[in-house]
């Protein structure tokens, strides 16, 4: 596992690299914390720490949505969705995943919402969650990062 933590002076791509080639490329926004590892990104900013994989099997972001609590494991466990709503990532058609469960690292009651999205023919998961309506506070600023979301040049 290769692991990074950058903070951004200035809004910057962001690659996420899949057996070390960039898979998906995201603009990160000023004083961004990125953490990156094989399949993974996370983008930390005030308002939010957005969770990105990429998505094995799965050639269409509705392929992904059965897995959705599966993808999200490593951040949160115990996923039960409670609605999903087609969305637009990118100029192509996603799915946003809405539900409970609990936090990986202690357990704590929370929600999280899951954008399943394609970008250079690849399927890739984003995901913010806490507790409360944490989840929910940082939709906003989830979907507009997403929003930069394609494949590298």
């Amino acid at each position: 596992m290769v692991c990074c933590g950058a903070v951004l002076a200035s809004a910057a791509p962001v690659n996420l690299l899949v057996d070390g080639k960039a898979a998906l490329t995201l603009e990160a926004p000023a004083g961004a914390t990125i953490t990156t590892s094989n399949g993974y990104v996370n983008i930390r900013t005030s308002s939010m720490s957005l969770h990105v994989w990429g998505v094995a099997n799965a050639t269409k972001p509705q392929d992904a949505v059965p897995r959705a609590g599966e993808l999200i494991k490593s951040e949160f466990v115990k996923f039960k969705p409670t609605s999903t709503n087609d969305v637009t990532i990118a100029g192509a058609p996603a799915k946003h995943v809405i539900g409970s469960g609990e936090e990986a690292d202690d357990g704590d009651p929370g929600n999280a919402e899951v954008v399943l999205f394609a970008a250079g023919g690849r399927v890739f998961a984003g995901c913010v969650h806490g507790e409360f309506d944490n989840a929910s506070r940082a939709r906003a600023p989830m979907l507009a990062l997403l929003q930069t979301a394609h494949a590298p040049h």
